[in-house]
């Protein structure tokens, strides 16, 4: 009986589901690929194949955009708001680029990108703004939480700029 329950224990920690750094990274990089998109439901049926929120699209996935060092703007509260806020700022970005680096001892991937303006990907405009867009994995690979870190605008016909020097406007302080 002792060997039986003996036996048993490593099963049942076998069991649980672990979240690879590259299943992260793989649904990371479909964020952009949901933003290459060409028209509004190729671009809704992209972002709706991402794995947002917990325990599915109607769970929750609060999400926030920290614009140049301000404090949180939340833009959505579950995994449906995420992908129609995907599909809603699609119209208005030409190209979104992205890079990966995961973190797994907190089950974490950054994107780190650049976001061209422009109407879908049809009229580009001269406005390139940069970002980091922290995205949380539960165990399942479901997307908890989205932070999204944006210096808007970086670029303006591809020169940096500073909008602060750009604009008569007091630097924001940080958060933290």
């Amino acid at each position: 009986m002792l060997s039986t329950i003996l036996f048993a224990i490593p099963l049942l920690g076998s069991a649980v589901a672990a979240c690879t750094a590259q299943q992260r990274i793989n649904y990371s990089s479909m964020v952009p690929y949901a933003y290459s998109q060409p028209d509004p439901v190729s671009t809704y049926n992209a972002f709706n194949a991402i794995p947002f929120g917990v325990p599915d699209h109607n769970g929750s996935c609060g999400t926030v955009i920290y614009p140049n060092g301000g404090g949180p703007v939340p833009v959505a509260v579950t995994g449906n708001g995420v992908v129609n806020f995907g599909t809603e700022t699609r119209q208005v970005f030409s190209k979104v680029t992205g890079v990966y680096k995961d973190f797994g001892a907190n089950g974490t991937t950054v994107i780190y990108t650049n976001v061209t303006l422009g109407v879908q990907s049809l009229v580009p405009v001269p406005v390139t703004f940069s970002g980091q867009v922290y995205v949380d994995f539960n165990n399942d690979c479901r997307i908890s939480a989205v932070r999204a870190y944006a210096e808007i605008p970086t670029y303006i016909n591809g020169v940096p700029v500073d909008i602060y020097q750009l604009l008569p406007i007091p630097k924001i302080p940080g958060v933290i």
